[in-house]
């Protein structure tokens, strides 16, 4: 027997049932941001501190695990009530999606109400292997759909673009086997996906559901491989299709006066996200109608439903417009630091080098991040990584070897060749030159136990007169400035947010790709501060401004600081809102 294609979806079905899942949508969305997860961060708070630290990081975390057993399985409890959270939010997409197929004639509380119900009633037949098998799936196809479905603690897991740009600069290979994984994914997601709809709708265990599917796919893998592409590729077509005469027609406004650009801007997102949200419903219904065979029709209303309908779209309209002035404002509001990492822009030398350092000084960044470590003798020298071997070739730690030694070894990099600097000289030459250090105290078990005495002892009032700054990894470090004098500003570097921590610093210095929203809007209660790093692309970039970034730790500070320029000289309303339209379906 021949498989049954997809049914047809149009955009007349979607918009007489917008109103239902749209609302869906924002009673899922709503309560997990402003209900869950300041509880969730707020449990974790109290957690952390009865562990007497301050923050999690990688160098306090076995300790906390140690010191706190008890604590420590409360955190395990936390965990797994957010799987749950999320495992819950995934049902009700699902099961939402499959209420709407259902040729019954319902009110939008109606269709709310049988939807929570009978996902309650899912929940109450929890099962581990239920639990496993979803989040299996999800997994599969996590590169797909984690952004188009929005589900918070899935868009958390991201693996940090340093590490990603480390593999690819080091193991291409790596690459290849993500891409090869991928296929094989996808292959095994074609062939589990009918246990879905088992599972999720028809209260059979796992094993049952998994024997239908297998058997359905037998013989039809590339047959409904295709038809799976397809219903993702007219996801992608339907949404962009909607927004290209948006952004033609702002193209067309921004060459006007800024405020009708502006008021043409709000709209318009206001419009890309009513069509994000129909893209999501043509995605979730297309999918749970070719997984169950059952088409969404148009269902005789009562006439006051339409206007329901339009309620519940002119309350989120409202919402998004708020948002969307705030979006593209932002740029013109917020004017970041612009910070060149380690001393170099466009590997224009060899970094953490007096002779990179001359060459970055006369682009006129704000601050120069640079690194230090201590060596054998106790003095201090410019170096970023715990061995020399990648810059030197030379097999031994900054601590193994003397400053002598170190200021005579020969550091190659980016085509150039130089001396390792030592800090004295580069600190010497930053400050003739008026150029403000963000310096990055790099620390070791090799250290000696005086060493931020002896730094702060001898740099310290230096570093305050010129107004430069400290960073660290290690909170001790950060601690230890501030006690010495609390005016030099000081950031705690975390390459991952997790519990906000409660800690002294003037700031924090995080990784780009893993902050959000929240963390940016709980810093907001202090009186601290936020660097990102790296920004070294458009995406990066937007994602920093948007989140209110003080500053921007790049390796193209001419780049950045052309961004910078043009979003504050002349806002290019069109492509804010093209970038947020990408935003909503990068993976």
């Amino acid at each position: 027997m021949k498989p049954e294609k997809p049914k047809k979806l149009g955009f007349r079905k979607i918009y007489y049932n917008l109103d239902k899942i749209l609302f869906l949508f924002f009673l899922i969305f709503m309560m997990v941001e402003f209900v869950w997860l300041p509880l969730n961060s707020w449990i974790a708070g109290m957690l952390l501190k009865q562990t007497g630290y301050l923050f999690i990081s990688y160098n306090n975390f076995w300790a906390i695990i140690q010191g706190s057993p008890f604590v420590s399985l409360a955190f395990l409890i936390l965990i797994a009530i957010n799987l749950l959270v999320a495992y819950f939010q995934i049902c009700l997409l699902f099961i939402g999606a499959r209420h709407l197929l259902y040729h019954e004639k319902r009110t939008l509380l109606e269709y709310s109400r049988k939807v929570f119900q009978q996902s309650f009633l899912f929940m109450k037949r929890f099962s581990f292997c239920k639990m496993a098998f979803v989040f299996f799936y999800v997994a599969m196809l996590f590169p797909f759909i984690r952004k188009i479905l929005r589900i918070y603690y899935l868009n958390k897991i991201i693996i940090p673009d340093f590490i990603v740009t480390y593999l690819e600069d080091k193991y291409w290979l790596v690459g290849l086997l993500i891409l090869s994984s991928a296929w094989i994914l996808l292959y095994i997601s074609v062939r589990f996906m009918f246990a879905l709809p088992k599972i999720l709708f028809e209260k059979k265990t796992v094993r049952e559901g998994v024997k239908y599917s297998l058997q359905k796919t037998k013989k039809n893998v590339l047959f409904f491989s295709w038809h799976l592409l397809l219903i993702i590729i007219k996801t992608y077509l339907f949404f962009f299709g909607s927004l290209i005469p948006l952004l033609f027609a702002q193209v067309v406004m921004d060459n006007l006066t800024q405020k009708e650009s502006l008021i043409l801007g709000v709209i318009n997102f206001v419009l890309i996200k009513n069509f994000h949200y129909m893209t999501l419903t043509y995605f979730l219904v297309k999918f749970v109608s070719f997984l169950t065979g059952e088409e969404l029709e148009i269902v005789p209303r009562r006439k006051k439903d339409h206007l329901m309908r339009w309620g519940v779209m002119g309350c989120a309209s409202i919402f998004f417009a708020l948002e969307g002035y705030v979006y593209l404002e932002s740029p013109d509001t917020n004017t970041p630091l612009v910070i060149s990492h380690r001393g170099v822009s466009n590997k224009n030398g060899v970094q953490n080098t007096v002779q990179s350092l001359e060459k970055t000084a006369q682009l006129k960044p704000n601050l120069i991040e640079m690194d230090v470590q201590e060596t054998k003798d106790g003095q201090f020298v410019m170096m970023h990584d715990a061995n020399l071997k990648n810059l030197t070739g030379i097999n031994a730690a900054p601590q193994d070897l003397t400053l002598d030694e170190l200021t005579n070894t020969d550091i190659y990099e980016n085509g150039y060749q130089t001396k390792i600097s030592s800090f004295d000289a580069y600190f010497e030459r930053a400050n003739a030159l008026n150029q403000k250090l963000l310096i990055e105290i790099k620390t070791s078990r090799k250290d000696s136990p005086q060493m931020m005495d002896h730094f702060l002892e001898k740099y310290g009032t230096t570093i305050k007169k010129y107004g430069h700054q400290i960073q660290s990894l290690d909170y001790q470090v950060i601690d230890k400035v501030l006690n010495y004098d609390s005016e030099i500003p000081s950031y705690f570097i975390m390459p991952y947010n997790s519990i906000f921590p409660r800690i002294k610093a003037t700031g924090y210095t995080m990784e780009y790709s893993t902050l959000d929203e929240y963390f940016v809007n709980k810093l907001w209660t202090t009186d601290q501060r936020l660097y990102v790093w790296t920004v070294n692309g458009s995406e990066a970039f937007d994602k920093a401004v948007r989140l209110g970034a003080n500053g921007m730790i790049t390796d193209d500070l001419e780049m950045v600081q052309l961004q910078v320029t043009m979003a504050q000289d002349d806002p290019e309303y069109t492509e804010l809102l093209l970038k947020k339209a990408m935003e909503f379906f990068d993976f």
